[in-house]
């Protein structure tokens, strides 16, 4: 990615999502910049770089890293004098809470924590950032929610106008909570639009996770761009409250998948992990939960006239002989008084959404 590409986000500019902000606020400034001549240079000669560290562990954990997925995606780009590649994030402008994202991801969460103000990528950065994509030929686009968002709609109009948004292959990651404006309108002049669903539960479960997202709704917009020219993704972030109705999740997918089956489409299935806040993180599940998360997973026979994605089912095959293996005893403390400081703040109860929650830690 280095080679091609790099993060734009109103944090910051940098090598990609999870690596640390630089302090070039030019976009310009950052692709010429002798940090990531550095870092090129050092990834040349096969040497580890810091900032890639998150990377690093996921490979050695066996799990599909970010720098695998960016390989897989950017691997016919060709390097030239501006990017070719950008994975944009523009503002932390977002209409859920998720539990485990956090302000710099969510307004709503900023809100909650009695921050009002947005955070978002100014206009003359914009301008900065329009003046070296004449030759981007892939974009991934987050947030926040980047359907909310007025800069892309500014960034996309600009490559309209100028004629290039017809080259350009588009990632776009969203939670689905609304599919009815003008940015759904330009994803239609892209080349390609791989549309990435942020769903990573069942039901009540996913509106406790994604709160307060409606799980129905959701569904129905899912649907809804089934009849679109677009190629629909689940995004699956997998983490301990995923756990809980993992059954019924993969039986949903099962369902999804015979739907968009009989339209002559096929649901793409990608998985991640949290890592971070780590009392979230599946490793540091409780056995017993391990345990039926695993029992879930044996159970499941998907529809053999579905041609399944086969990494995704890998890698869950793969988790039943990780988790066990690498089991530590956790008391969940930490957990749990995560969960009751956001059910007092929420006024919710995480039982009324995951009722066997206190059951399997």
């Amino acid at each position: 990615m280095p080679f091609v590409g790099m993060q734009v986000s109103h944090r910051g500019n940098s090598l990609c999502c999870v690596a640390k902000k630089s302090n070039h606020r030019s976009v310009k400034e950052f692709w010429q910049s002798d940090y990531l001549r550095d870092v090129r240079s050092k990834m040349s000669k096969g040497e580890q770089v810091g900032d890639c560290n998150y990377c690093y562990k996921a490979e050695e954990q066996g799990k599909i890293s970010l720098r695998n997925h960016y390989n897989s995606v950017y691997k016919k780009l060709d390097t030239a004098q501006t990017p070719t590649a950008m994975d944009l994030d523009f503002s932390n402008l977002c209409n859920l809470q998720c539990v485990m994202c956090g302000p710099d991801r969510s307004s709503q969460w900023s809100r909650e924590l009695g921050n009002k103000k947005i955070s978002h990528t100014t206009k003359k950065e914009l301008d900065d950032l329009c003046g070296i994509s004449n030759k981007v030929r892939h974009l991934n686009i987050q947030g926040g929610e980047p359907s909310l968002m007025p800069e892309f709609e500014y960034y996309f109009q600009y490559l309209k106008e100028k004629n290039l948004i017809k080259n350009i292959e588009l990632d776009c990651i969203s939670n689905l909570t609304n599919i009815n404006n003008k940015f759904y309108q330009l994803l239609n002049d892209f080349k390609s639009v791989n549309l990435n669903a942020s769903i990573d539960s069942f039901g009540r479960t996913n509106d406790y996770i994604r709160y307060p997202s409606n799980f129905k709704k959701i569904e129905q917009n899912l649907l809804e761009l089934s009849e679109k020219n677009i190629q629909i993704n689940l995004q699956i972030t997998l983490q301990i409250l995923s756990m809980f109705n993992f059954s019924d999740f993969l039986h949903w997918i099962n369902d999804i998948q015979i739907r968009f089956h009989q339209k002559n489409k096929i649901l793409g299935l990608n998985l991640f992990y949290v890592e971070q806040p780590s009392y979230l993180c599946i490793q540091n599940a409780s056995k017993k939960l391990k345990q039926k998360f695993i029992q879930d997973v044996q159970k499941f026979i998907p529809n053999k006239h579905i041609r399944y994605n086969l990494k995704f089912m890998l890698e869950l095959k793969n988790l039943e002989k990780t988790l066990l293996q690498s089991h530590k005893d956790s008391d969940n403390d930490e957990l749990i008084s995560y969960i009751n400081i956001l059910d007092t703040r929420r006024n919710i109860k995480i039982t009324n959404y995951i009722p066997d929650f206190y059951e399997y830690l």
